[in-house]
């Protein structure tokens, strides 16, 4: 395979850039800022990731990468925060050797939880839901200084485990948008953060202030809200070109053609879902995030399997902070054992999950590696081939060797160490067996 380099009239994709840090892509896939006033709260240094800053010179990272079909051996290179080379072969001194992977993207979290500690005991309704569930009860009693830094714990765990993106469904109004922001600037990470309303009700100039600081507005669900207010909120996201997107079906079924006429940009859950309601998706081109762990800590599992027969795009999403770690690697894993349930998936559909979240920060996005894109990487200590999907099913934070985000690498290679061997790892040696 040749080398490719990057045009000179490339176009930065979404996410953060160096002059600032909290710019992200919106619905249409362009660079909308975030007209917001982030409060200045310093975090320990246990709260912040060691990552460099994106380098002028091309970088170089070899082994088996993804193409959007099959892994391929060859070396990937970016400079600055773009990937500018695939080739073939590899490379003499590369940042890290291993199983080469887009950054992974967690299509459904609600980060903000993650300031919930406590064993959980309860239903949906006594743990989550608004606006008397548990987690709402702490989040309106907790100081803001605490939810960043379990915001920000949270969004380590993520980076550490290869995800570079996520989609949070952010509670508390304009304060909690602020808040998020607040975590995401310590970190090398992009996010696209969907508002909503403090209360249950539709305040004009509340949704405006929010959609201008915002990537758009979540909400529970349908049967939360009152039916004129929902409408309202949806119609908002519209006129701004932002996104609007909603629980559906998790507690019990909904219905579908009413979700649908608010012109979500995806839908979360769908566990109650009749096959006519996933054909309904299907039709209407909207995706649904399934979140496997979080389901079966209700007693419940997604049917991946007939979603995906009725043509429906799934992504895939950790849920709430307080329930799971929200590891994109865990949740790849659980997945697919649930899909065993009901008949079984291919390993690749399930990393296929595992990336199209991306898609929301810029439509123009694939889950393939390639000249132009975002340099959002992440490198495995796993074997290639034909085996590497499976292989990528079995692996844990341990496995990770090295996260590029924009162009920013975790964890930091030394200075004293040239050659990168830190993060390459030490060759393993083989032993004959003399049996």
């Amino acid at each position: 395979m040749a080398a490719f380099v990057r045009p000179p009239s490339h176009r930065r994709l979404g996410g953060g850039s160096r002059s600032n840090p909290l710019r992200s892509g919106g619905a249409d896939g362009r660079k909308s800022f975030h007209a917001i006033n982030i409060p200045r709260i310093s975090a320990g240094s246990e709260e912040r990731l060691n990552a460099t800053q994106p380098s002028r010179a091309v970088q170089r990272v070899s082994g088996w990468f993804y193409d959007g079909q099959r892994f391929r051996e060859g070396t990937v290179g970016w400079e600055e925060d773009v990937v500018v080379e695939i080739r073939s072969g590899r490379t003499r001194r590369p940042l890290a050797e291993g199983l080469i992977l887009p950054g992974l993207w967690n299509a459904h979290t609600h980060l903000g939880d993650a300031i919930v500690t406590q064993e959980l005991k309860g239903t949906i309704e006594e743990l989550v839901a608004p606006p008397h569930g548990l987690k709402h009860r702490v989040l309106a009693k907790a100081k803001d200084a605490a939810v960043i830094a379990a915001m920000r714990r949270a969004m380590a765990t993520m980076i550490r485990t290869g995800t570079t993106g996520f989609s949070d469904f952010r509670e508390g109004g304009l304060n909690g948008l602020k808040l998020l922001y607040a975590a995401l600037a310590a970190m090398p990470m992009q996010g696209l953060a969907l508002g909503r309303p403090v209360g249950l009700s539709y305040d004009p100039r509340e949704v405006a202030a929010i959609l201008r600081a915002s990537d758009g507005i979540a909400v529970s669900s349908y049967i939360d809200w009152p039916r004129d207010a929902i409408e309202k909120l949806a119609a908002d996201a519209r006129r701004a070109k932002k996104i609007f997107a909603i629980h559906c079906s998790e507690r019990v079924r909904e219905e579908i053609d009413a979700v649908l006429d608010l012109s979500p940009a995806f839908l979360v859950h769908m566990l109650h879902a009749t096959d006519a309601d996933l054909e309904r998706c299907a039709d209407a081109h909207v995706p649904i995030v399934v979140c496997p762990r979080s389901n079966a800590f209700f007693g419940m599992t997604p049917d991946i399997p007939g979603m995906l027969r009725q043509g429906v795009e799934l992504h895939l999403g950790t849920d709430n902070a307080m329930i799971n770690t929200p590891s994109l690697l865990r949740e790849m894993e659980f997945a697919y054992r649930v899909a065993r349930m009901k008949g079984g998936v291919p390993a690749r559909e399930i990393l296929e999950m595992a990336l199209r979240g991306r898609r929301l920060a810029d439509p123009h996005a694939t889950s393939a590696i390639r000249v132009g894109a975002r340099a959002d990487l992440v490198i495995l200590d796993l074997p290639g081939g034909r085996s590497g999907f499976a292989s990528i099913l079995r692996a844990s934070a341990s496995d990770v060797r090295l996260v590029v985000s924009g162009g920013r690498l975790w964890p930091a290679p030394s200075p004293s160490v040239r050659d990168a061997s830190m993060i390459r790892g030490p060759r393993r040696r083989i032993t004959r067996s003399t049996r």
